[in-house]
């Protein structure tokens, strides 16, 4: 918790403890099915066609019960690889699997996660409870194997991140009886080359409803299997771009990765293919990736694209649409160009690397109707469906401003990071949540904190000042993957979900964690939860880039890349030889134990106060601190026992960390003697921010009386005798570049209150701050009579 005087509400204020509780009870009874309503089904990447992120019927997660103690990781559904693609919901799923002889027999009616991954895998887990199998991995109700995938390669990977094998990359879509699952997997023929195909599975029993049908035509030479046909490569472009499923037809769409763009249409009934549209057909690139964000489609089955570098002459009459937005319309036989918008600067933008489709359109189910998004540059556009803008040239590019544009706003302006110029990526899309006062476009860019801006009259409002979260990941992509969770528009039900890298540039390294956060959307700046707040208990693993987190009937799955390995930079020829033993999408949800019933009163009081701070260098044997999974060891005793006092936070480290950038920090604090003879002991709020942040970290440490270590007596200014106590923390361990990093703590003394509570008599000063400038203080002409 951040303490009173930070100016910060304290998650435990009197009032609000005793309504997390009664919040909490109530989200078990929904949690039990007692009373909850049926969740809704996700059945597509980003709830919807709209793209919009958020998921309107979630009626158990709410701002009060998503907090420390009361939610928390519940289990892990394992995984065979890598999990690119975002898992779907689908509740109430009759499961039977008689008609798939390579699934155990399973009958019934289940809440239904499903899961894709790059071994070519789909899994069907029962969303509701774990079901450990004797291995203590979680036993799914089916499991269907599509496959042999593509090898990895420096080809399609320069930086090997997505290492050993691509199979299933983009999200699968479900059909609107709930009975299909579609699913583009990309397989590996041997001699016959690499092939895409599109298959439709029975989500009762995993079993192929149909013969997959090939994606593409294949080469016609086989001596040269890779050999491009109509305008694409099987073997190279990536099949990223979630599927899309309207009015019957599925979009599948691909990178350029070298080669052209490709949307393809096809049946959904049938399998067959319907048409085929490129982004470029005369030019070069013009890949639709869109970090994994499907094409979107508004309700009358017009589709909406967002293109990456490439060429561009649609404004003199050519049909190549290079870094545009783009609509499109099926009719006849094939897909028509309805409407586009092209920035005023598209050719600095292919220059420089800059796509647009780096991210994908968001359509605003508001009026006027819009699409929002941006790309690399860090821009916001904000275009009318019903007249996009097209292109109009400027002179005064790459700075120009786009007059066709209903707005633009530059929400992530790049940054300069030890010596380099950073650009303000924007990957994914927008979110969008609209309560009974005002509408929110949610959207995190790298190098940045998340954004909420107003959205009113078809505009983003508040574009000087937007709202904005207190934690801000480390330079390097791809910023944050966003879902928006809510009971419609109920006042206190909204929350943006997150997910981004903690420690390291996910697009050119190996091994970086993430974080999810769990933020108030109505004012983002308050963090209600995350995953590293208790991360012995609720660290999530390696980040999945461009996954968002999928949240249904009170539950979050966030995909992971794997438990956990060395963060590394793989250049060059270098490549992977290790991977994490388990991959896994974590599943977060409510306790289903009882919260303790005592609540917190804070006080200000003058019963203890720090006296001094300073810091030395650290010497730890990390070989002596207690294991606590693969990516962690807990420190907290051995460095009590090495530095001879109490630690006043928890010390979670890696196993065989380099401690030559950590400090030893050693606290002295003066506890009133008659207080403390009817105290419990005294305990610490404790956090480390990097670059600001104070959301990562909550894990100060209750200190009973009898272990306190006595450091000599004192007189207060009041005159009352006191004990000078010592205590010890480490500092700047995680530093991330060149930034700045703090420790921020403040002292409590604890009493035992009326009808359980418990009393935290709260140092009176502001929290107290140490760090790599600021390496000691000393209070004691402030405190102590001299």
């Amino acid at each position: 918790m951040l303490a009173k005087s930070t100016g910060v509400k304290s998650m435990y204020l009197p009032v609000r403890r005793l309504r997390l509780f009664l919040a909490y009870l109530s989200g078990v009874v929904a949690f039990l099915g007692l009373s909850a309503a049926e969740a809704g089904d996700v059945l597509t990447q980003h709830y919807n066609n709209a793209r919009t992120g958020a998921t309107l019927e979630e009626s158990v997660l709410n701002t009060t019960n998503v907090a420390s103690g009361i939610f928390q990781k519940l289990w892990t559904l394992y995984a065979d690889g890598q999990i690119v693609a975002q898992p779907l919901y689908v509740s109430d799923l009759q499961i039977d699997t008689t008609a798939n002889p390579a699934a155990p027999p399973v009958k019934g009616k289940f809440n239904a996660v499903i899961i894709a991954t790059m071994h070519n895998t789909v899994y069907v887990y029962d969303a509701d409870k774990e079901n450990r199998g004797p291995d203590g991995r979680t036993v799914p109700l089916w499991a269907t194997w599509l496959g042999q995938p593509r090898a990895g390669g420096k080809d399609i990977d320069m930086w090997s991140t997505n290492d050993p094998e691509w199979g299933i990359v983009s999200t699968p879509v479900v059909s609107e009886d709930k009975a299909t699952l579609f699913v583009v997997a990309w397989h590996n023929d041997g001699a016959d080359g690499l092939r895409y195909r599109l298959h439709a599975l029975d989500l009762k029993s995993g079993a192929q409803r149909r013969a997959p049908v090939n994606v593409g035509v294949s080469s016609s030479d086989p001596s040269q299997p890779c050999k491009p046909q109509n305008q694409f490569n099987p073997c190279s472009q990536k099949q990223r771009a979630a599927l899309l499923l309207s009015n019957g037809i599925i979009y599948i769409g691909f990178g350029g990765d070298g080669n052209r763009g490709a949307l393809f249409a096809f049946d959904a009934a049938s399998l067959t293919q319907k048409a085929f549209w490129s982004p470029t057909p005369t030019g070069r690139s013009g890949g639709i990736w869109q970090s994994g964000q499907g094409p979107a489609a508004d309700a009358q089955g017009m589709v909406y694209l967002m293109i990456g570098n490439g060429t561009f002459d649609a404004d003199t009459g050519g049909h190549n649409y290079g870094d545009s937005f783009v609509k499109l319309n099926f009719e006849g036989q094939g897909l028509v160009v309805k409407d586009f918008f092209t920035p005023c600067n598209n050719k600095f933008l292919d220059q420089l690397d800059l796509d647009l489709g780096s991210a994908g359109p968001m359509l605003v189910p508001d009026t006027p109707p819009r699409i929002i998004s941006g790309g690399k540059e860090g821009i916001l556009y904000v275009l009318s469906l019903t007249d996009m803008g097209k292109f109009a040239a400027s002179p005064t590019a790459p700075n120009c401003q786009n007059p066709n544009a209903v707005q633009q706003v530059n929400a992530f302006p790049p940054v300069f990071h030890n010596g380099q110029k950073h650009w303000g990526n924007i990957h994914g899309s927008p979110v969008f949540w609209k309560e009974p006062e005002t509408a929110w476009v949610y959207v995190w860019g790298e190098n940045s904190r998340l954004e909420a801006f107003n959205f009113e009259g078809g505009l983003l409002k508040n574009v000087d000042n937007p709202k904005e979260s207190k934690f801000r990941p480390p330079i390097g992509m791809p910023g944050g993957m966003l879902t928006v969770s809510a009971n419609g528009s109920q006042p206190g039900s909204g929350i943006v979900w997150a997910v981004v890298p903690l420690d390291g540039d996910a697009n050119q390294q190996r091994g970086v964690k993430g974080i999810v956060l769990a933020l108030d959307a109505h004012d983002v700046s308050r963090t209600l939860w995350t995953s590293e707040q208790d991360a012995e208990r609720d660290r999530l693993g390696l980040f999945a880039k461009f996954d968002p987190p999928m949240v249904a009937n009170g539950k979050v799955f966030v995909a992971t890349y794997g438990d956990d390995e060395p963060l590394r930079k793989y250049a060059g020829d270098s490549r992977p030889t290790a991977f994490p033993r388990n991959f896994y999408v974590a599943v977060y949800g409510l306790q289903t134990a009882p919260m303790p019933a005592h609540r917190v009163i804070d006080q200000d009081r003058d019963d203890v106060a720090v006296i001094r701070a300073e810091t030395s260098p650290l010497t730890l044997d990390t070989s002596r601190c207690k294991p606590i999974d693969a990516t962690s060891v807990d420190c907290t005793d051995a460095l009590a026992e090495n530095a001879q006092a109490p630690s006043l936070h928890r010390v979670l480290l890696a196993p065989n960390q380099d401690l030559r950038a950590c400090a030893l920090l050693r606290v002295t604090t003066a506890a009133k003697n008659a207080a403390l003879q009817g105290a419990l002991g005294i305990g610490f709020w404790s956090t480390q921010a990097v670059g600001g942040n104070q959301a990562a970290e909550d894990a100060g440490r209750f200190i009973p009386k009898d272990q306190l270590k006595a450091r000599g007596n004192a007189t207060l200014k009041s005159g009352d005798p006191a004990t000078l106590y010592e205590f010890v923390g480490v500092l700047n361990c995680p530093a991330v570049g060149s930034e700045q990093v703090v420790r921020l703590f403040k002292p409590y003394m604890e009493f035992a209150g009326a009808g359980g509570s418990v009393i935290h008599n709260w140092d009176l000063a502001s929290n107290y701050l140490i760090s790599r400038t600021v390496q000691q203080f000393d209070r004691s002409a402030d405190v102590l009579r001299q």
